[in-house]
């Protein structure tokens, strides 16, 4: 029996590697996406902003005025509703593999347990596991406040420009 629950964990191993790899690649590639997806919304706003601040010549005739806040708002919306789900799908991510990671520390400890004939603990949670999963915690939060610092600085951003386009002066 414990030969083949051996085997069974073994795999089981492998497969938590395997998921947190897959996991990892993903946050990657959506990490990615998004630092390419900020910096064109931040250049494209940009450039709208600097229209508008820095040519004052450019004044638009009267009922014109709405297209450069247009512009800049659809743009602004298409951005946020795109970046707010990347965002969540990212810290789920991450979240789902530290998950698979703490499962795989617990299988390799049951692994080490059948190998060595050491009598496991069933009393709850090794003590190694909780400090990892308070580490764990310690960067979810860290990651959460260094996520809402990168929105607020975005969104504060959009204010700016979506204040400065609507200002613009008519002839």
């Amino acid at each position: 029996m414990n030969s083949q629950s051996l085997e069974e964990l073994n795999l089981n191993y492998k497969e938590l590697r395997s998921l947190i790899d897959n996991l990892e690649q993903n946050a990657q590639h959506m990490k990615a996406s998004a630092a390419q997806f900020w910096a064109l919304y931040v250049i494209f706003q940009l450039i709208i902003y600097a229209q508008v601040i820095l040519l004052p010549s450019a004044a638009l005739p009267g009922n014109w005025t709405w297209i450069p806040f247009g512009l800049s708002a659809s743009v602004s919306t298409a951005f946020w509703l795109t970046l707010i789900p990347t965002v969540n799908d990212f810290v789920e991510f991450r979240d789902q593999q530290h998950l698979a990671f703490l499962e795989q520390q617990r299988t390799y400890r049951k692994i080490y347990a059948i190998k060595n004939g050491v009598k496991q603990n069933t009393a709850g949670i090794a003590p190694s596991q909780q400090r990892l999963a308070k580490a764990f915690a310690v960067v979810r939060r860290k990651r959460y406040a260094y996520v809402g610092a990168v929105l607020s600085a975005l969104f504060s951003f959009t204010l700016l420009v979506s204040y400065a386009v609507f200002s613009i002066p008519q002839l």
